[in-house]
């Protein structure tokens, strides 16, 4: 327990700082991120903090995998997935890059994990015996292609993907210390959530700094891999669970915009939490019912997924659907809280 308080302070500390070096440079550089109508903030902000926390973060895991006798499966080419998202997210920051473009990096490094995984002996099925593994594979493909996708359309206010993630990876921590899952299920989600949570000292409202396509993406993607890491555990109730928050509110938003025929790639203001905040509440409460609710389905994954899984999935869907309804009629004091969505 005291290395492991100690690998999480020195992780933290360092992502602090690197994410404040990189904001003065930022700033002197004039990357930032201008309000507009679709935003949630009013004053220009530096994006791209991503790249201090993936630094951070990945610095510490290349370490980890050069003194861990056994690594993960699909260890280092999650790594080389991660950095050719980095770099095609912070292109996209800076220049706007087409959707077709930075979808054939995803695919790239979708393809890449799966290469990775299958090298290192282990196929990954959601339906053993009801489908073939080609189609297996695809169905789990496209979702770890969403999986990055929303982890990036969510990140739309202060401090969400940052208590998301550090959600996530506690959950994740807590499996490995109740089951016998391998080493690398402690440390490497460790690393992770210090170096968000020394981001998060930046981005908590009012955000100093935003996560950009740059953190938001690679996390998605390092996230999803843990997820298919899980399955092939037989921890599938548990790899839904998790991130069910995210999952719910990004898929609703999605069906709903592709009913109404809108372009789904586009920036917008239509996610459950951004209704609450266009309805009066502040990014911080928001964030807080989004944490109360993520705290809910890390006991329900934790304790309650591994031996009654469909019965622990329906709980967490009540459990999401409820924070949503709670987020859609989120009143604030101000009079625009008086608004319905």
């Amino acid at each position: 327990m005291l290395d492991l308080l100690t690998i999480f302070a020195l992780f933290c500390l360092a992502s602090c700082l690197a994410t404040s070096l990189l904001r003065k440079f930022l700033l002197r550089k004039g990357v930032l991120d201008t309000p507009n109508e679709r935003s949630s903030h009013t004053i220009p902000t530096p994006r791209g903090g991503g790249i201090a926390l993936m630094a951070v973060l990945l610095t510490g895991w290349v370490g980890y995998g050069l003194s861990a006798p056994e690594v993960l499966p699909g260890f280092w080419q999650i790594i080389l997935g991660s950095l050719a998202l980095m770099a095609v997210s912070w292109l996209d920051d800076v220049k706007n890059l087409s959707a077709k473009t930075r979808l054939v990096i995803q695919i790239f490094a979708v393809a890449l994990g799966f290469w990775g995984l299958n090298r290192a002996g282990l196929s990954v099925q959601l339906f053993p015996g009801y489908l073939p593994l080609w189609l297996d594979h695809l169905i789990l493909g496209l979702a770890w292609i969403w999986l990055i996708n929303l982890y990036n359309f969510m990140d739309g206010i202060d401090g969400i993907s940052g208590i998301q993630t550090i959600s996530i990876t506690l959950g994740l921590i807590i499996l490995a210390w109740q089951l016998p899952l391998p080493q690398g299920f402690q440390f490497l989600p460790l690393i992770i959530m210090a170096s968000t949570t020394g981001f998060l000292i930046w981005n908590w409202e009012p955000a100093s700094i935003f996560l950009g396509d740059v953190g938001s993406v690679p996390l998605g993607y390092i996230l999803g891999w843990f997820f298919l890491l899980l399955i092939s555990q037989g921890l599938w109730a548990a790899a839904l669970i998790l991130p069910l928050y995210y999952l719910c509110d990004a898929t609703f938003t999605l069906i709903k915009r592709l009913l109404k025929k809108q372009k789904i790639w586009q920036a917008h203001r239509e996610h459950c939490y951004q209704w609450a905040v266009r309805n009066g509440a502040s990014h911080k409460q928001v964030v807080l019912v989004i944490l109360g609710c993520n705290i809910g389905l890390l006991g329900i994954a934790v304790w309650f997924s591994q031996n009654h899984p469909w019965l622990s999935l329906t709980f967490a869907l009540m459990l999401v659907s409820l924070t949503m309804i709670v987020l859609l009629r989120k009143q604030g004091l101000k009079a625009s809280g008086k608004q319905k969505p």
